[in-house]
């Protein structure tokens, strides 16, 4: 977590030293002498600049492994250092090794307040290991800072989070009802997929570096945690998959009825109007063959037809007597006379 911790103590001691005017000293020099330990400021969650004779020093609070600056919680445990250390404040230090020391005010042992307050990891094998893992331990229990869900950064958050983000496409993939429509599986898979991307970042989270320093059965339960809601979106992903090869289907059963339908009504539509059209040659037909039949009746046209009398009791027999010249069935051998009226009636 804090790798660049030497260098960010070593500029913060280059800055001390310059805006306060005092020279830098190693840290092995601080409580030394009857002169008190005071603090200039702090420059981040593990890193406090110390002044003892005019002399500036950057310490690093030993066993404690604070996020950085531009790490989750990194700017809260530098203001919750701040807070511990105010400048001006009176410390007593017991160091230990390069630029590393256990800082004390007012008896209390600073370097385990941070890890209290969830803003750390423990640092085995130093002189205050104990009281910072008794502390950091305080701060599991609670579910505070780096091990609780407030903050919106810790890992344990983005697990809640993603357990509350997954519940909504899972839901509306088991609801999806019949006949929605492709664009309606399309949007909740696409919901789907994104709580999918979510999962994968938060899996990627819990095996890199922001979960090193939570206790392994805190890991474990987060891993368990994702991977349910992962496998539940990866059922409702397969659901919609098999939903919209329902629906694909449907629409071109749907597509297939259509065309169907339409050339049903297209050929009765063609079937009609080849009936009209039948029907209008019939009477067409038979308008025709009346008017023929009205121009044969008609005075001074010839006889002719198909109509023919054997006599004129033939012709009396059928009530077309008497007949004249044009009518059909006129014949001269009825016409005995000739006067152009056939078969008159008997005087």
């Amino acid at each position: 977590m804090r790798s660049h911790r030497s260098l960010v103590a070593l500029l913060g001691l280059l800055v001390a030293a310059t805006a306060t005017g005092c020279s830098a000293a190693a840290a092995s020099d601080l409580g030394a002498g009857n002169d008190a330990v005071t603090v200039v400021g702090v420059v981040d969650g593990n890193t406090v600049e110390l002044e003892q004779d005019g002399t500036s020093t950057a310490v690093t609070l030993l066993g404690l492994d604070s996020p950085a600056l531009d790490e989750c919680l990194g700017a809260e445990a530098a203001q919750a250092l701040g807070e511990l250390l105010p400048a001006g404040a009176e410390v007593r230090v017991e160091v230990s090794g390069e630029n590393l020391a256990a800082v004390y005010a007012d008896d209390v042992l600073i370097n385990a307040e941070p890890a209290r307050l969830g803003l750390g990891h423990t640092l085995a094998n130093t002189m205050v290991t104990d009281e910072v893992l008794a502390a950091e331990e305080e701060a599991i229990a609670a579910g505070v800072g780096l091990f609780g869900a407030d903050a919106q950064c810790t890992v344990s958050a983005q697990v809640s989070a993603l357990e509350v983000a997954g519940e909504e496409p899972v839901a509306a993939a088991a609801s999806l009802p019949a006949g929605a429509g492709l664009d309606e599986v399309d949007r909740r898979g696409a919901a789907v997929a994104a709580a999918l991307v979510t999962a994968a970042a938060v899996t990627s989270q819990l095996d890199g570096d922001a979960a090193s320093g939570l206790p392994a059965v805190m890991v474990a339960d987060l891993r368990s945690r994702t991977a349910a809601v992962t496998e539940r979106l990866r059922a409702a992903e397969a659901a919609l998959q098999q939903a919209r090869v329902a629906e694909e289907q449907r629409v071109e059963a749907e597509r297939v009825a259509a065309e169907a339908a339409a050339a049903k009504a297209a050929q009765a539509a063609a079937d009609e109007a080849a009936r009209q059209a039948q029907a209008a040659a019939d009477a067409e037909a038979a308008r025709v063959a009346a008017e023929a039949v009205a121009a044969s009746k008609a005075p001074g046209t010839s006889s002719g037809g198909a109509v023919s009398y054997k006599n004129c009791d033939a012709v009396r027999a059928a009530g077309a007597a008497p007949l004249r010249v044009g009518d059909p069935g006129y014949s001269d051998k009825l016409d005995r006379d000739g006067d152009g009226v056939a078969c008159e009636k008997k005087r």
